[in-house]
C-alpha cells in the first residue's frame, strides 16, 4: 500500500452496520444501514452523518399542480360585488378644490367601496380594492388643531396601485370610536380581498430537491407581485449573501422552473414598506409586494435587513453548518407567526387576466444565475403612507390645513353640520395631497 493510500485511508471513518453497538465506540458515528449486511460507506472524519430532519424541515414539493404564472386584473371601475358589508354616513373631501367636506353614503364591498351622495345631486363614485392599497387614521395639521376639534376625526383610504386617495371624516361625541370602526372594516375588506388571491402554502427555508439554485434558499413563499396591468401571484425566495451580494428570485409557482423576477441585493438596495392598518405591502428595489399576511411582510422585512447587515460589515460567504443555523433561525421565527390557519376555498375577488411576462417588472433584461446585477431603485414618491425606514413604522404626514383668506383656519361649529352637506375646512396643503395622490 503507497502513503497516498495510507494517509487517505486515515482520514477517513469506516463505518459498517451492526459493527457498532450501544456504549460501544465514538457515539457520533452510527452505522448507516444498506441494501446488504456487508455494505459499507465512508464519511470524512469530523462530519458525521446528520440527523433525520424533523418532520417541519423536511424540504417539500410542489404543493399545487403547475399551470403558469397566474395574474388578475386590478382596473379602478371593476364592479362591486354585492351586498355591502358595511354602510353609512361619513364626510369626503371634496377632490376638484381639497377645501371643503361633503356628506355622503359610504359603502364598504368585499371588492371595493363606493360614494354616494344623500340627495343624488351628484354623480356617485365606484372604486375597486386593488391588493396594493390601504387604509390609515390620519390628522389635523397639529395637535393643537385636533385638540380644538374633538368632533372631527379623519382617515384616508389609499389605493396607491392606481395613485388615488379619498380623504374621509366622522364627527360627534363618538367620532374617534366611528373612525376606528371604518378603519377596521376597511382594513378587513383589503385582507380578505388580498388573501382570496393566495394559495393554501406553508413558507420554506429548504432547498427544493434537484433544484441545486434553490441551495442558498433561506425564506420562501408566495407573494403578490405589482404590474402596470394588475398584480401576479408569484413565488418569492430570498438567498442568502455570497461574494458581497445576496439575491432575490420570483418564480411562476413553487416549483421554481420559471423564473418571472431576478436581482441581487447589496447595501444599496432600497427596501421600504407602506405603513397603514394591517397592511401587506412593501418594496424590494424598484418591485413592490404584498404578502398574505402584516405579519408575514414584517418576516420578510426582517430577513431582507438582517442579509443585509452581513453585506455592511462585509460578512464571509457562509458555511453549509451556518447556512443550517440561518435557516434554524429564520423556523424559529416562521413557528412564532400567528396561524394563518385553513378556512373554507375563497373564489379570488379579483378576475383572472391572461399572463404577459413581457408586462411583468424585472431586474435586467433575460435571466441566468443568482446574482445578475445590483440594483439601487430610483426614489419614488411618497404615496398612502410610504415608509423608506423599513419594518419601523412611523405616522404618516398629517393633512395640513391652512388659513384661507385671512380666516383662523378653524373648522366650523357642529351645529353647521346639520344644516349642509358641504362644510368649508379651509385650503388643504396642495404638497401633502399632491403626495397621497402620487403614483406607486
Amino acid at each position: 500500500m503507497t502513503d497516498l493510500e495510507t494517509s487517505v485511508l486515515n482520514t477517513l471513518c469506516r463505518c459498517k452496520q451492526g459493527d457498532l453497538k450501544k456504549g460501544q465506540g465514538d457515539d457520533a458515528f452510527r452505522p448507516i444501514p444498506g441494501d446488504t449486511e456487508d455494505q459499507v460507506e465512508f464519511f470524512l472524519c469530523g462530519e458525521p452523518p446528520e440527523e433525520p430532519l424533523p418532520p417541519e424541515e423536511v424540504p417539500q414539493l410542489p404543493s399545487r399542480p403547475r399551470e403558469g404564472l397566474i395574474t388578475y386584473s386590478a382596473e379602478m371601475d371593476l364592479p362591486l360585488n354585492e351586498p355591502a358589508m358595511r354602510s353609512g354616513e361619513v364626510w369626503h373631501l371634496c377632490q376638484e378644490d381639497g377645501k371643503t367636506f361633503e356628506k355622503v353614503i359610504l359603502s364598504i364591498h368585499s371588492n371595493g367601496f363606493s360614494i354616494r351622495y344623500p340627495d343624488d345631486s351628484l354623480a356617485g363614485l365606484s372604486v375597486a380594492w386593488s391588493p396594493f392599497s390601504l387604509v390609515q387614521a390620519c390628522r389635523l395639521h397639529t395637535i393643537q388643531a385636533d385638540q380644538s376639534q374633538p368632533w372631527l376625526r379623519l382617515f384616508k383610504v389609499s389605493v396607491f396601485h392606481h395613485g388615488l386617495t379619498h380623504f374621509f371624516a366622522t364627527h360627534g361625541v363618538g367620532a374617534d370610536t366611528e373612525r376606528a370602526r371604518w378603519v377596521a372594516d376597511v382594513s378587513r375588506a383589503l385582507r380578505l380581498l388580498t388573501q382570496s388571491l393566495f394559495p393554501s402554502f406553508q413558507l420554506a427555508v429548504f432547498p427544493l430537491p434537484g433544484a441545486s439554485w434553490t441551495a442558498t434558499r433561506l425564506l420562501a413563499g408566495y407573494m403578490l407581485l405589482y404590474d402596470d396591468q394588475g398584480v401576479s401571484l408569484v413565488y418569492g425566495e430570498l438567498h442568502a449573501h455570497c461574494d458581497n451580494t445576496a439575491g432575490f428570485a420570483a418564480y411562476e409557482d413553487d416549483a421554481c422552473k420559471v423564473q418571472v423576477v431576478h436581482l441581487a441585493i447589496d447595501t444599496n438596495t432600497c427596501v421600504s414598506e407602506r405603513v397603514g392598518i394591517d397592511c401587506s405591502c412593501f418594496s424590494l428595489g424598484d418591485h413592490h409586494f404584498s404578502t398574505r399576511t402584516c405579519a408575514e411582510k414584517m418576516l420578510w422585512l426582517r430577513a431582507i435587513s438582517n442579509v443585509k447587515v452581513k453585506l455592511r460589515h462585509l460578512a464571509a460567504t457562509p458555511s453549509p453548518t451556518e447556512l443550517r443555523f440561518y435557516r434554524s433561525a429564520v423556523r424559529e421565527q416562521i413557528n412564532s407567526l400567528p396561524p394563518t390557519g385553513e378556512p373554507e376555498p375563497v373564489p379570488a375577488l379579483l378576475p383572472r387576466r391572461r399572463s404577459n411576462l413581457s408586462q411583468l417588472p424585472r431586474a435586467g433584461p433575460g435571466l441566468s444565475a443568482l446574482p445578475v446585477m445590483s440594483l439601487q431603485a430610483s426614489p419614488k414618491p411618497d404615496s398612502g403612507g410610504f415608509n423608506g425606514g423599513g419594518p419601523n413604522c412611523q405616522a404618516s404626514e398629517p393633512v395640513a390645513l391652512l388659513k384661507d383668506n385671512g380666516s383662523d383656519g378653524g373648522v366650523p361649529p357642529p351645529a353647521e353640520f346639520s344644516r349642509s352637506t358641504r362644510v368649508a375646512l379651509g385650503e388643504v396643503g396642495g404638497r401633502q395631497l399632491a403626495n397621497d395622490r402620487s403614483h406607486i
